[in-house]
């Protein structure tokens, strides 16, 4: 019994029978509309065969003399010859204008009579009637029979018989109803449920894939045959969210494995310079304060590391805003007069001269000052760095919706190799691993950081022996693009 009720409960059963029932009952609808049709042209039709019998008698009568008989003699012939005309069983009644009955054949019966409504509808308008009363048909029909009772009155005619051969012809259409509606409806339930098992596979591989995510296969997709009805859109839109999860997950897992190397790394750097710090308070304990010499050594040494001690947490509390998008303000600003005034501020071991390729008329942006003035600051300490005393050419024009800024040096280049790593944090090149040249390798994650949050974007190319240019591009001013 429980298999039974989950069978039911299926939207497969559900909706086979549903449209079962709609079948059944356009059916039953149908069998009712059949049936009372043809028992109606069944009645009409035999109405019809005795009205004929009617006529054909009153000829009969007509051609016959009658002069000598008496009135009920008259009338009893005129029944006689109804009855033979039909060549059935039927009871006919001859009644007067008034209703009052002058003879019936056979003899002595009381047959059915119309009501009086249909009764004086024949009397007063001529026109045949017929009622069911019981189980028999009873048809009226006017007669002319002046010469029976009143003179030129109008006598009615009753003919009445069984209903017994139009409810067999009925029964029987009943039953050929019955049994082929019942053949028809285990067909459609056998069709059905054939139909809607093809049509539902493909939720119940959705349902099967839905598992499959649930039990941790993110790539798991039900990969149905692209399809134009609601089924196919179902299962489009579920594959399609499967791979937005399947990318999130993995967006989640990059994240979190970032975030581990990126407190490993810091860990690291940070455990450098407070290492050295510490080293130099215990040589300081030890005596060495007692030699002024050493003493110097050892507080210039000290500086230096808390020095970049300083920078790297400056460093890295900038890399925290950025991952956490804080709040900017932006504003419309001149560009070019911006980079003009921080190239001539210029940065610790900068040449003393930096060639300027600047636009002749203002290039207005809608950025964060003071993020546009890290970059530029960064990308001309790791020049100066890099690629000491080496020219250096800055330029600035606009391009396209954004606003394009060229910072190129004349200095050694980067390796191809290290290129498509340059933006990673903490990452240095073969050629500056020690910490003394190559700094913490955040300088260039902070920039692309910066510059894409203001809706830009940083690319770097470079050619070993030939230089390096750093591109980075920032959006318009509104009335600019």
């Amino acid at each position: 019994m429980s298999r039974i009720g989950r069978a039911l409960r299926s939207l497969r059963w559900r909706l086979t029978l549903t449209y079962l029932v709609l079948i059944a009952m356009l059916l039953a609808g149908l069998g009712v509309f059949q049936y009372a049709s043809l028992r109606g042209s069944l009645i009409n039709g035999r109405v019809e065969e005795l009205r004929g019998d009617l006529v054909a008698a009153q000829k009969l009568y007509a051609s016959g003399d009658l002069s000598s008989s008496t009135t009920a003699a008259k009338v009893r012939t005129l029944a006689t010859l109804i009855r033979s005309a039909s060549g059935r069983s039927v009871t006919v009644a001859l009644f007067g204008p008034r209703g009052v009955r002058l003879d019936a054949i056979p003899a002595g019966d009381n047959p059915p009579q119309l009501d009086p409504g249909p009764f004086e509808t024949v009397v007063s308008a001529g026109t045949a009637q017929h009622e069911i009363i019981g189980s028999d048909l009873v048809a009226g029909f006017p007669v002319g029979v002046s010469d029976l009772t009143v003179r030129r009155a109008t006598a009615v005619v009753e003919v009445s018989e069984p209903m017994t051969p139009i409810d067999s012809v009925l029964s029987g259409d009943v039953e050929e109803l019955t049994i082929g509606g019942g053949a028809l409806l285990l067909l459609v339930l056998i069709l059905g449920l054939l139909l809607t098992s093809t049509a539902l596979r493909p939720l119940r591989r959705l349902t099967a894939t839905a598992g499959q995510l649930a039990g941790g296969d993110l790539r798991a997709r039900s990969r149905l045959v692209p399809r134009g009805d609601e089924v196919g859109q179902l299962a489009s839109a579920f594959d399609h969210m499967a791979d937005r999860i399947e990318d999130a997950f993995a967006a989640q897992r990059e994240s979190e494995n970032r975030v581990r190397r990126f407190i490993a790394d810091a860990s690291h750097e940070l455990r450098t310079p407070v290492t050295a710090l510490s080293g130099y308070i215990d040589v300081l304990r030890r005596g060495a304060a007692q030699s002024p010499e050493a003493m110097n050594a050892a507080l210039g040494m000290m500086a230096r590391e808390s020095d970049r001690l300083r920078v790297l947490v400056l460093d890295l509390l900038t890399l925290a805003r950025v991952d956490a998008r804080t709040q900017q303000k932006p504003e419309d600003f001149d560009l070019v007069a911006a980079l003009g005034r921080l190239l001539d501020e210029g940065v610790p071991g900068m040449p003393p001269r930096v060639d300027r390729d600047l636009s002749g008329s203002p290039v207005l942006v809608y950025c964060d000052r003071g993020a546009v003035a890290t970059v530029v600051r960064n990308l001309l300490t790791n020049a100066c760095k890099y690629a000491p005393g080496a020219r250096q050419v800055w330029s600035v024009r606009a391009d396209g919706a954004r606003a394009r800024v060229d910072a190129h040096d004349e200095g050694p280049g980067i390796p191809a190799a290290d290129l498509p790593h340059l933006f990673e944090r903490f990452y240095r090149g073969e050629k500056t691993r020690t910490r003394e040249e190559g700094g913490s390798g955040l300088g260039l994650s902070i920039v692309q950081g910066l510059v894409r949050a203001q809706g830009g974007d940083v690319a770097i190319t470079s050619t070993e022996g030939a230089g390096t240019t750093v591109t980075f591009w920032l959006p318009l001013a509104r009335g600019e693009r």
